[in-house]
């Protein structure tokens, strides 16, 4: 019985956020901040501290990360080599960001510079990691400024939809993206623009206020602006950081706007495919015919959980409806351990599938490489 290896595959990150170098060498918490999802406080490195004893603050994954690392760098796999050997090569922060990513085979990258905040330079970051860039356009950072720039509710709602048909129109746009799950959740309301107008005074306070009416109706906005330019509407769905609205970050949520007639020929990415919520993702895909999900977030950062995700995804979505990715944010470290997990418990379920006759090993690569990087360039239409 043929082996499925994916080691070889090329791979196109479809969400993931830029960085630059940090300014000083890491210390061994700073790195493990870096890393946390939480975006835990400092943690002093107690005296007492072993080489072997789990770093204060260290998860699942960061210990994977670690391991890995220090089998890359080959050196004794402890947070304080690691970090330490890290800092060495990174003193040429571009020289090493490309060793990773061509180590991973990353040959691109779908990347949402609304984070970090002030944007970084998009050619600069580019030239940092040296793999082919699409960006998606938040329309958060658009309504924020425009809500100090306009003085009524109707300039508002003109100029924000003409900023996001200009950016579509713009050839590495491949779609818009919005994190509406972290001001007022997922289930969205009608068009309703007295609604919505009523809540202005209250947008115009404060940037961060939920005033959910308006963000339902910049929504549909953006709905109808990448079905007319038949592009993707990228919708932050499940677990981010602390301040996702989290009992309404569900992808389910989403499925009577979804299958609306207006909205039913969209192309619309379930960004994180929903997770915790997965299943539920997984079956939106299945039924609606132009709506896809990506493993980034749960991918690398649900560590040894991947391969258990990977089999809820496929247990209802189509192959060719589901897009690797990794959610990097604050260093080159979350890239290339995305795509190196990834492969790992993916060539392990390929294998299980095939072990157990489901399918045969070219079949089983087939499908690794339409997660990896077939399914962007088809839904996409890039080579």
């Amino acid at each position: 019985m043929s082996h499925v290896s994916l080691q070889d595959v090329q791979v196109v990150d479809v969400h993931c956020h830029p960085y630059v170098a940090n300014e000083e060498p890491y210390r061994p918490e700073e790195f493990v901040r870096k890393l946390s999802l939480a975006v835990i406080p400092f943690l002093p490195a107690p005296s007492s501290h072993s080489g072997r004893k789990p770093f204060p603050g260290t998860n699942m994954w960061m210990q994977i990360l670690i391991n890995r690392l220090a089998r890359y760098f080959g050196c004794d796999p402890t947070v304080e080599e690691v970090v330490r050997q890290r800092n060495e090569r990174a003193e040429d922060f571009r020289q090493y960001t490309r060793a990773l990513f061509q180590d991973a085979r990353i040959s691109g990258l779908v990347v949402d510079f609304g984070y970090p905040v002030p944007m970084l330079d998009k050619k600069a970051y580019a030239d940092l990691c040296g793999a082919r860039i699409w960006e998606v356009y938040r329309i958060e950072p658009v309504m924020v400024r425009l809500r100090t720039e306009t003085a009524s509710f109707g300039e508002f709602l003109e100029r924000f939809r003409a900023d996001l048909r200009a950016a579509l129109k713009r050839e590495e746009v491949i779609g818009l993206k919005s994190i509406i799950a972290y001001r007022s959740g997922l289930q969205i309301g009608e068009k309703d623009e007295a609604a919505a107008s009523e809540q202005w005074p209250l947008f115009q306070a404060n940037e961060r206020a939920e005033v959910k009416a308006i963000r339902d109706y910049c929504l549909h906005v953006a709905l109808e602006e990448c079905t007319e330019a038949d592009k993707a509407m990228h919708i932050h769905t499940g677990i981010g950081d602390g301040d996702v609205v989290l009992p309404k970050a569900s992808p389910g949520f989403l499925l009577s706007l979804l299958r609306d007639k207006k909205y039913v020929e969209t192309k619309v990415h379930l960004v994180h495919g929903g997770y915790p919520w997965i299943e539920e993702a997984a079956f939106i895909v299945s039924v609606l015919p132009r709506v896809y999900l990506d493993v980034s977030l749960q991918n690398p950062f649900a560590g040894h959980g991947v391969r258990r995700i990977l089999s809820q995804v496929f247990e209802f979505a189509p192959f060719d409806k589901v897009m690797y990715g990794s959610d990097a944010f604050t260093v080159p470290e979350m890239n290339w351990l995305g795509v190196h997990l990834f492969k790992e418990c993916f060539e392990r379920l390929l294998n299980e599938w095939v072990a157990a006759d489901y399918m045969d090993a070219e079949t089983a690569r087939c499908i690794g490489e339409m997660v990896l990087y077939g399914n962007f360039q088809r839904v996409y239409q890039v080579s």
